[in-house]
């Protein structure tokens, strides 16, 4: 199994990233081209897998206790559009598994059918 990608980053780092991804999600809607659509769709799903990842890893550590319910927040409401774009884009994750080249995400299972987001814990 490769070893876990440290995310290299700030708290305000991260919810800007957020921000920026979901800004995406709004660009998507508004494009009428089916095939831009989806291409644009997949692409901002691998990078919110990515800050998923980076939001997952910086809830685990204890040196950002204090900013966990933020940080569950943002990362709930990430996997939640994630989940939504699959759906609505009928995006194929196998898809954002290839392009995953250098193993860097963890699974993607969560964002099978059927799963569900993990709830706040304080």
């Amino acid at each position: 199994m490769p070893v876990q990608h440290i995310y290299d980053t700030t708290v305000a780092g991260v919810m800007e990233w957020a921000k920026g991804e979901l800004e995406h999600v709004g660009r998507i809607v508004s494009i009428k081209d089916k095939g831009i659509q989806y291409n644009y769709a997949l692409s901002t799903i691998y990078g919110m897998a990515h800050l998923r990842d980076a939001l997952y890893q910086m809830v685990s550590d204890p040196e950002y206790k204090g900013k966990k319910v933020d940080l569950l927040k943002t990362h709930n409401a990430v996997v939640r559009v994630m989940k939504h774009l699959i759906k609505d884009y009928k995006i194929d994750l196998s898809a954002v598994q290839d392009f995953n080249k250098g193993h860097v995400l963890r699974s993607l299972s969560y964002l099978k059918k059927g799963s569900k987001t993990r709830k706040n814990r304080k």
